[in-house]
């Protein structure tokens, strides 16, 4: 009995790791994986009548997850689609040419039970493909599913359409379109779609980006002078290299071409971040660039940071000769650039420190706030319904204070705004009819830390006529029986 038990929370500790919160899974464990905000990347390449396009980079951006799923999943037709936005690589829109993706059958399709997708795809499939189809295959194999298809466009012209999807993501990772001249059998054109990266890994950040440094520098016998300067990267026109679709280890994450400038603008060539293998990790995927790290153990010696909310790093503790070099490095979840980078420099036998390096990047406050707001607890409230000037009345402080909202139990926002530590926030509360209700606030600071307070009010009846009759009925009633009782006690010494 134990061991099933404990069979029984492994895997549910195991759902909990892979499956993204707040999702709705149906009785099928069906559900979507992307949420709002992640993006899709690919390489398109479109070939017409021997026109061969550059190959062009395009990405996927999810607008809106929240799509139901039936429940339980019949048909496939049933299925809606995840709100979306396909653009370029700059930023632009494809607008009308996303129309490319017409013989997809559906962008994205909910994990979790490919068993049953592949299942209602033998009888269903048909009726979700656009045009009419012949020669449909379905296939599957550990990572992805698919099929293949063919169609005609015009009498002499005969398409055939490939489509992969993720099983961990749902979304496709490859479509190609072929026409073909049924006569000549000559390839007419063609476009197909890659996805960019196997793991779902892209830059986040642009050709041209900037980034802003302060660089510390102590001990001569570090190799630098000291200093304390400002300096600033910023990324080549090119510098972001592909990153290649699937990769085995470290080795595989290519660097990115940038150059060092002082505040000034002219170009530093000192080599203040030759200690950290890397300027830049993609973003995306942290679990696999955490993998790929670990694989570096243990000749280079690196461990990986404990989770963090925005900050992804490793460290390293090497011997060189004489030199004792403790090294850290971090970078910034959001974009994956360099954001903090030490290196301690000890001698290993007088044990002295001789040389320090700190880089910080700027403008990491919001980042690096761990200290949640404190907020009052205001004494529960009680009054009769219409009286006035019925307040609550908190306050709260932190350092960086942002925004705050009021809800009521059911999770209803009433109220939002922006804070300023120390100062008062007022909820009226006049006007509440009768009945019994829980206030919340909630206060935020500038790193998304929170602290929240509820205050219960209770507003009893004001009490009209019937309502006063009500309340005192039993004083009414033992009223009215002693009255009575002293009038039988007179009746009784009247007739004695």
């Amino acid at each position: 009995m134990k061991k099933g038990a404990t069979l029984v929370l492994v895997a549910i500790i195991a759902i909990g790791l892979i499956i993204p919160q707040a999702v709705a899974i149906t009785s099928d464990g069906l559900f979507y994986r992307p949420a709002d905000g992640d993006r899709f990347y690919f390489t398109l390449d479109v070939s017409d009548e021997g026109d061969v396009s550059p190959t062009e980079l395009i990405y996927f951006e999810i607008v809106d997850a929240s799509i139901p799923i039936p429940d339980p999943l019949t048909n496939l037709t049933d299925l809606g689609y995840l709100d979306k936005t396909g653009y370029y690589a700059n930023g632009t829109a494809m607008g009308l040419e996303v129309l490319i993706f017409l013989f997809l059958a559906g962008f994205e399709y909910p994990v979790g039970n490919w068993d049953l997708i592949n299942t209602l795809a033998a009888t269903d499939l048909d009726d979700v493909i656009l045009p009419e189809t012949r020669d449909l295959t379905i296939y599957s194999d550990a990572d992805s599913w698919g099929c293949t298809y063919k169609t005609n466009s015009t009498n002499d012209t005969e398409t055939t359409v490939w489509a992969e999807y993720s099983k961990f993501d749902g979304f496709f990772s490859y479509y190609n379109v072929e026409y073909v001249n049924t006569t000549t059998s000559e390839l007419l054109s063609y476009y197909e779609a890659t996805r960019y990266s196997a793991h779902n890994l892209y830059w986040g950040y642009d050709d041209g980006d900037r980034f802003d440094f302060h660089v510390v520098l102590t001990g001569s016998e570090s190799g630098f002078p000291d200093m304390d300067e400002m300096m600033y990267i910023e990324i080549d026109e090119d510098g972001l290299l592909t990153i290649p679709a699937i990769m085995a280890d470290f080795d595989d994450l290519p660097h990115v071409g940038a150059d060092l400038y002082w505040a000034n603008g002219s170009i530093s060539y000192d080599a203040f971040f030759s200690h950290t293998w890397k300027l830049s990790m993609p973003v995306g995927n942290w679990s696999v660039v955490s993998d790929m790290t670990e694989t570096l153990n243990p000749t280079a010696n690196a461990t990986i940071d404990d989770p963090d909310p925005w900050f992804w790093g490793y460290s390293r503790d090497i011997i060189a000769g004489d030199v004792h070099h403790q090294v850290h490095t971090d970078y910034l979840k959001v974009d994956g650039f360099l954001a903090r980078h030490t290196a301690v420099f000890t001698n290993v036998t007088t044990s002295e420190i001789i040389g320090t390096i700190t880089i910080e990047r700027t403008g990491l406050l919001p980042y690096t706030d761990r200290t949640a707001p404190v907020i009052t607890h205001p004494d529960d409230l009680t009054f009769v319904e219409g009286a006035a000037n019925q307040n609550i009345t908190w306050t709260a402080t932190d350092d960086n204070p942002t925004t705050y909202e009021v809800s009521l139990q059911n999770g209803t926002v009433l109220f939002s705004g922006s804070w300023t530590s120390g100062t008062a926030i007022v909820l009226h509360v006049d006007g509440l009819d009768a009945g019994t209700y829980e206030f919340t606030i909630t206060v935020y600071d500038i790193g998304s830390n929170s602290a929240s307070d509820t205050v219960l009010v209770t507003v009893t009846s004001s009490g009209g006529l019937l309502d006063i009759i009500m309340d005192y009925i039993l004083y009414i009633g033992v009223g009215i029986g002693v009255v009575i009782l002293l009038g039988a006690i007179v009746f009784l010494r009247k007739r004695s």
